[in-house]
């Protein structure tokens, strides 16, 4: 407790005796004056005294406050981002000129940051005063606070003996003063005294509205007070009111910040306060926005209506601890997640006032994290399916697995795939859950079955399906051309685009497995059919055939095998279009199936080439009966582009086990034998025999050593002389082509020309005879001898080849002869095969001046038509109408009117084949111009064409 001051009110005057009061009036009125202005001034002291001592200490200890107040505000700051240096500077700050001996922060672990105020030097102060200023002084504690958190303590240590030596510095200054006043009034106041102590006997009034806690109170100030009285009196006013406008702006501060710490707390934070019974007692507006209850119906609602612990957590309960943890809240539209911290609130008594419950809507967050999870799953779920789709060899686990996975990763109770049909129907080839039991079944869909879609996102043609299994909505994909991939639930949903998004993954993996299925059977089956005629293909010949030959093996039986080459197909080929060639190939397949029957395999083995597997062949018989039948049907006409076009067929025949044990061996003999037909005069069959064997075995060693003719001039040139019917002179030769054989000799033409046709020889040892005839007539030139016109024949490959001009004109040119010693002959054939290509060669051929011929007239396409059209010089009448002049009237007839013609169009006639002399007489009365044959001389080699050379130069002379 304070020590009581001493008591000088006038109870002590009566200690006075009587006998020393002044028996004068003055005196007595002195004494009585100067007593009382003893007693008051030292009353007044002594008030005076005590005043200064409670408002010096209330304002050092409002100070304190106010000073430990504003200073929290940046401690806090910086104890939250961990900033004590700032800290220690603040404590330094609020020691300086500051009645504190010590400033101190204790954080909540027990740590102190502590700063002692600097010494100075001060008078000494008595100890009973320095006791009673500590007794009613305390320490100043703040907690430091942010967001609900406590971060520890701000602590403010009182310097007792500091205070206690300002105030007694005051007390004896004061003291000194007042009665040096004192003394010095006595002799001017003594009239005015009552009035003065009356004046100041008002500031105890003033004390008092003070004390009473009236902070508006103001001292009387009258205008016959003295001027020292008025001023002190406005002084003491003026301090009072200084005081109200502190105090004032402090609170006006600290309100200020108060309000904007929680209006930040309102917008940042969901915040309710709550009672110690758990009930609301006060919510914020985002409280409000949050969950859509208003203040009026959240307030005396317990808190756990708002918010269940999320997970298996335990909910909260009134305790002195704080609380943490998610909660979940159904509000008004729809379930929410709030991170939720309970505060207790102490009052000043240590007991739980209410607490303090702060909410962050984690509801967006937790969104995300759950749509990151189910994309992850679902990404799983379409990577695996992706990998068994490259895995899988068939489709049926495919599809099983892909509606699972449909099902698994929108979460849908079912899921099923659809197959479209071409008869508008779609069947369930495979369901998941409900729908697993109505595979099979199937749907009408008269239109697209992605089109048109039902409030509940199901299509027109499935409402059957769901109507049965009690289905509401559905999300649906379409599987490229397969079908429909679909997720169905019986639960009202609104599915999302992500979730459109994984089942057209799914779908598109199902649709690019069946694509890449159809593919794979579309390779296997043109591995073994030909895209053309649809018929199998050799491959698939070959495996036939070695059926059929192991079934004869087995049973005892014949199996046999037919080749068949179409004849003259390559001249459709070339004059009509492969298109035409196509569709004469794929009619042509046709009649084949329809003459071999159901028991027999029919197959193209390229080009216009085909076979038919006879697998049970009971004689020679039946097979003569199939081929015979295969070559009248394909003698019939084909009607083709507003056309007729005729092809025949040639065929051979081998059987098992006589001409082969194996499939390769019975093909092999069956082509050998249609070569055989072939030769035979073609449109027939022939069966496969040794002796066509050996005829095709020399075919191939005749092949092999023309290869290599060439390189070892092996082939050489005999010349046949012209004769002029005029003039009886030779008017020329016709090159022939002859082959040395190492060991056969002279080979003769028939054997190798058609080879050289067929493998396409013909063109290099074409050029190599053009070059040859050029040197020859440059040596014949050399030699002195005339140089006659020479013909060459030209190939039908030749002619075909489109730098057949050049060559010649390189050719002649090299060799510097005079173009119009060449002569070019052609046959009918070979100039209709392609009549547009054929005018352009022969027009640059004539261009480069030299003559062109037909060969063999009358044998081919006689029209006019090409004669006109073709740059000609000459005819050659084919020896067949020559050979039985003059006893044949036709030969003889068509003869002249060919010789006729020629002359009408100013062509020069040949005849070919003239071996005596009635035809040369008949020849010379049709007026033909030229003879050639074993009359005039045999082709003759070089060295003895230069002996009839020399006797035609007298005769030339």
């Amino acid at each position: 407790m304070p020590a009581r001051l001493p008591d000088l009110r006038p109870p002590l005057l009566r200690l006075l005796p009587t006998s020393l009061l002044p028996r004068s009036l003055v005196g007595r009125v002195f004494a009585v004056f100067s007593l009382t202005m003893l007693v008051f001034l030292g009353t007044g002291m002594g008030l005076f005294f005590r005043y200064q001592f409670l408002q010096h200490v209330d304002e050092t200890q409002d100070v304190a406050l106010t000073l430990i107040e504003v200073a929290a505000q940046n401690i806090e700051d910086s104890v939250v981002i961990g900033d004590y240096d700032t800290v220690q500077r603040t404590l330094g700050k609020m020691l300086f000129q500051s009645p504190f001996k010590s400033a101190a922060f204790i954080d909540v672990s027990g740590g102190a940051l502590r700063v002692q105020a600097p010494p100075v030097e001060r008078a000494p102060a008595p100890g009973w005063l320095s006791a009673l200023i500590a007794s009613k002084l305390y320490e100043v504690n703040r907690v430091a606070s942010v967001g609900g958190r406590d971060y520890g303590v701000i602590r403010l240590e009182f310097d007792a003996d500091k205070i206690a030596s300002q105030l007694w510095a005051l007390a004896v200054e004061t003291a000194t003063f007042a009665f040096v006043a004192f003394a010095l009034g006595l002799a001017l106041m003594r009239t005015l005294l009552k009035r003065w102590l009356a004046n100041l006997g008002r500031l105890r009034s003033f004390e008092d509205d003070v004390a009473a806690g009236r902070i508006t109170a103001e001292a009387d100030l009258h205008a016959d007070a003295p001027t020292e009285i008025q001023e002190a009196i406005r002084a003491v006013n003026r301090g009072a009111a200084s005081l109200r406008v502190q105090f004032g702006q402090r609170i006006d501060s600290l309100t200020n910040s108060l309000m904007q710490h929680k209006n930040a707390v309102d917008q940042a934070a969901i915040v309710s306060e709550v009672d110690t019974a758990g009930r609301i007692l006060g919510v914020n507006e985002l409280f409000e926005r949050s969950c859509g209850y208003s203040r009026a119906q959240a307030l005396g609602r317990e808190l756990a209506e708002f918010g269940r612990p999320a997970g298996n957590g335990a909910p909260w309960s009134p305790s002195p601890q704080v609380w943490n943890g998610e909660v979940v809240v159904r509000g008004r539209a729809g379930q929410l997640q709030w991170y939720r911290t309970i505060v207790p609130i102490f009052d000043a008594g240590g007991s739980i006032e209410r607490y303090l419950c702060i909410d962050i809507d984690i509801t967006a967050r937790k969104e995300f994290e759950r749509a990151i999870v189910e994309n992850a799953k679902r990404q799983t779920l379409i990577a695996e399916l992706g990998r068994k789709a490259l895995a899988a060899n068939g489709l049926e686990e495919l599809f099983d697995d892909a509606v699972q996975a449909a099902a698994h990763g929108l979460g849908t109770p079912c899921a099923a795939l659809f197959e479209s049909g071409a008869d508008r129907q779609l069947t369930l080839r495979t369901g998941a859950g409900r729908l697993t039991q109505a595979a099979g079944l199937q749907i009408g869909c008269p239109g697209d079955p992605l089109a048109g879609v039902t409030a509940s996102a199901l299509r027109p043609w499935f409402a059957p399906l769901a109507a049965m299994h009690g289905l509401r909505a559905g999300l649906d994909a379409g599987v490229g051309k397969f079908g429909v991939l679909g997720a169905y639930t019986d639960l009202p949903r609104r599915f999302e685009d992500e979730d459109a998004v994984f089942l057209r993954g799914i779908a598109n993996i199902l649709a690019t497995a069946v694509e890449r299925q159809d593919a794979r059977d579309r390779l296997t089956y043109l591995a073994q059919y030909d895209s053309l005629t649809n018929l199998p293909n050799r491959r698939r010949l070959g495996a036939c055939l070695e059926d059929a030959i192991a079934r004869a093996g087995r049973h005892g039986h014949r199996a046999a095998v037919m080749f068949i080459d179409l004849d003259r197909f390559k001249n459709v080929n070339d004059m009509l279009g492969h298109s035409v060639g196509d569709q004469l190939l794929v009619q042509a397949a046709a009649r084949l199936e329809a003459c071999a029957g159901s028991d027999n395999v029919v197959a193209r083995l390229g080009g216009d080439e085909f076979a038919v597997v006879l697998p049970y062949l009971a004689s020679n018989t039946d097979a003569t009966h199939i081929a015979g039948r295969i070559i009248e049907a394909l003698a019939q006409p084909f009607h083709l582009q507003g056309q007729q076009l005729f092809v025949s067929a040639s065929i051979g025949i081998a059987s098992y086990p006589e001409n082969g044990a194996s499939a390769e061996q019975l093909l092999k003999s069956a082509d050998t034998a249609m070569y055989g037909a072939k030769n035979g005069g073609r449109n027939t069959y022939q069966f496969y025999s040794k002796a066509l064997h050996e005829s095709a075995a020399q075919r191939l060693q005749l092949e092999s050593q023309l290869r290599q003719a060439l390189e070892r001039g092996e082939f050489l040139l005999h010349y046949q002389p012209k004769l002029d019917l005029a003039s009886g002179a030779i008017s020329g030769f016709e090159a022939l082509l002859r082959w040395k054989h190492p060991q056969r000799g002279l080979v003769p033409p028939l054997e190798f020309i058609s080879i050289l046709e067929d493998t396409g020889l013909i063109l290099p040892v074409g050029e190599w005879v053009i070059a040859e005839v050029c040197r020859q007539l440059r040596s014949w030139e050399a030699a002195g001898l005339p140089a006659p016109p020479v013909a060459i024949n030209l190939s039908a490959r030749q002619l075909q080849h489109a730098d057949l001009a050049a060559a010649v004109e390189r050719i002649v040119g090299d060799a510097g002869v005079d173009p119009a010693l060449l002569e070019f002959e052609l046959t009918e054939s070979m100039l209709m095969a392609d009549p547009e290509a054929a005018v352009t060669i022969l027009k640059r051929i004539k261009a480069l001046g030299m003559r062109l011929s037909v060969d063999d007239f009358g044998t081919g396409y006689s029209s006019l038509a090409y004669l006109k059209r073709f740059p000609l010089d000459a005819l050659k009448i084919d020896r067949t109408f020559v050979r039985d002049l003059p006893d044949d009237l036709d030969d003889a007839a068509i003869t002249k009117a060919v010789i006729r013609l020629a002359h009408s169009l100013s062509l020069k006639v040949v005849a070919e084949g003239v071996e005596n002399i009635e035809q040369l007489r008949e020849l010379e009365n049709y007026d033909c111009d030229e003879i050639q044959g074993y009359y005039v001389s045999r082709p003759l080699p070089a060295a003895d064409c230069a002996g009839l050379l020399l006797r035609e130069q007298p005769a030339a002379a």
